[in-house]
C-alpha cells in the first residue's frame, strides 16, 4: 500500500516525487520557506554574486542575457526586474501546443513592455509524437514542450553569443524536490537533463519513434565545447531574491499588462497562474492520478507558506477543487494526441494509483482523508 502522510505545516502529500519530511513531519519546501523568513539566506551576498557575474561578463553591443518568457506572471516579472537592472535582454518564447487564449494575450502584452523578442515553434509533428509517447509510457503529456524550453534556450544563447540565461524559479528548491541547486548559482546540461527532463534525452526519444534527427534541432543542447567557449551561465531568479508567486502576479499585472482568466483554472481556485497551454491542465490531472495530489494542493501549499491562507482553509479548498477532470479540453487532447476517447481514457486509467484512488461514477476520487 502507498503511504499517505501530509506535511504538518502545509498540506503537501508524501507521495510527491522527491519530497522529504524531517523528524517533525515538515516538508523540505516548508523548511526552505522558513529559512527565507528567518533571514537564513543572505540575499545581499547573492545579489553581489549576480552583479559580479554581470560585471565579469561585461555589457556588450549585443544582448546581455536571455530571458525565457511565456507571458505568465513569473517570466513577466523576471523580464521586468532585468529591465530595472538596465540589462539588454532577449526574450525568448517556446510556443506551446494547445495554447490558452489568455496566455497568448498576456505574452503579447509582455512583449510590448519588455523589448526584443523571438518566438520559436519546434517541429510540431515531432513534438506531438514525442508528447504522445511520453503520455502513454510515462504519463507525462507536457514533457516534449518543457524539454524544448531547456534545450532551445541553451541553443539560443550559443547562437546569439549571449553569455547568461535567467529562468524564473528553481522549482525543485521552492516546492519540495531535489535540494541539489538550493545554494548553487548556475546549473549545467547534466543537471538540466536530470532535474527538468526527468533524465530523458529528447534525441533518444525521437530515435525510438523514427523521427529524423534533422527535425530535432530545438531539442538538442549545444555541444560542451560551444557552451564552454561562450562561458555560459544558466541561472534562476529565485536564487537572487525571495521567490513570491503572488508578488510576481501583482507586479506583472501592474507593469507588464498581465490579465487574469475570466474563470478559475481547472482543478484549483485561482485564475492567474499557468495559463500558457491546455496541456498543463492535463499534466496536473495526471499528477493527481499518479500521486493523489493535484493543482489545488500545489497552489494551497504555496499560499500557506506565504501566510495567505490557513491550513484549515487549504483543506477546504482541496476538497472542493483538487483532481478536477479537464472536461473542457478533452476534444483538444483527442485531436492533438490522435486518440479515440476510449484510447485516451485507457491511458489515463493506466496511470492511476489504485492504492489511494477509487473510481466513482466514472471519475477518480481520493480514498484517504486530508489531515
Amino acid at each position: 500500500m502507498t503511504e499517505v502522510r501530509f506535511c504538518k505545516e502545509c498540506l503537501m502529500i508524501s507521495t510527491r516525487p522527491r519530497i522529504e519530511f524531517d523528524e517533525d513531519g515538515v516538508c523540505n519546501a516548508c523548511r526552505w520557506a522558513k529559512a527565507k523568513k528567518n533571514n537564513l539566506v543572505d540575499w545581499a551576498k547573492r545579489n553581489e554574486e549576480l552583479e559580479l557575474l554581470i560585471e565579469k561578463t561585461g555589457k556588450s553591443k549585443g544582448f546581455d542575457i536571455v530571458c525565457p518568457v511565456s507571458g505568465g506572471k513569473d517570466s513577466s516579472y523576471v523580464a521586468y526586474m532585468l529591465k530595472k537592472k538596465g540589462l539588454n535582454f532577449l526574450m525568448v518564447t517556446l510556443q506551446p501546443p494547445l495554447p490558452h487564449e489568455i496566455g497568448l494575450k498576456n505574452l503579447e502584452e509582455s512583449i510590448k513592455r519588455g523589448g526584443d523578442h523571438i518566438r520559436i515553434t519546434p517541429n510540431f509533428e515531432a513534438g506531438r509524437r514525442m508528447a504522445k509517447k511520453m503520455l502513454i509510457e510515462r504519463g507525462m503529456p507536457l514533457w516534449a514542450w518543457t524539454a524544448s524550453v531547456q534545450t532551445a534556450i541553451f541553443r539560443v544563447a550559443v547562437l546569439f553569443k549571449i553569455p547568461m540565461v535567467m529562468f524564473g524559479e528553481e522549482g525543485e528548491t521552492e516546492y519540495g524536490g531535489s535540494r541539489k541547486l538550493e545554494n548553487k548559482i548556475t546549473y549545467d546540461v547534466n543537471e538540466s537533463i536530470g532535474l527538468y527532463l526527468s533524465g530523458h534525452d529528447p534525441v533518444e526519444i525521437a530515435k525510438s519513434l523514427g523521427i529524423d534527427e534533422r527535425e530535432m534541432y530545438w531539442w538538442q543542447y549545444p555541444t560542451k565545447e560551444e557552451i564552454s567557449e561562450l562561458g555560459l551561465s544558466v541561472m534562476h531568479w529565485s536564487y537572487f531574491e525571495d521567490w513570491n508567486p503572488y508578488r510576481n502576479y501583482l507586479t506583472s499585472k501592474e507593469h507588464m499588462g498581465l490579465a487574469e482568466s475570466p474563470v478559475r483554472s481547472i482543478g484549483t481556485y485561482n485564475n492567474f497562474a499557468q495559463t500558457d497551454t491546455k496541456l498543463y491542465d492535463l499534466h496536473t490531472y495526471l499528477m493527481f492520478l499518479k500521486f493523489g495530489f493535484g493543482r489545488c494542493t500545489q497552489d494551497v501549499c504555496i499560499d500557506i507558506r506565504r501566510g495567505a491562507i490557513t491550513r484549515k482553509q487549504g483543506i477546504n479548498l482541496i476538497k472542493a477543487y483538487d483532481g478536477e477532470y479537464p472536461e473542457p479540453y478533452i476534444k483538444d487532447y483527442l485531436e492533438y494526441f490522435q486518440m479515440s476517447a476510449e484510447e485516451f481514457d485507457a491511458v489515463l486509467d493506466k496511470w492511476v494509483n489504485k492504492d489511494i484512488l477509487v473510481k466513482h461514477e466514472g471519475r477518480w476520487n481520493k480514498k484517504f482523508e486530508i489531515e
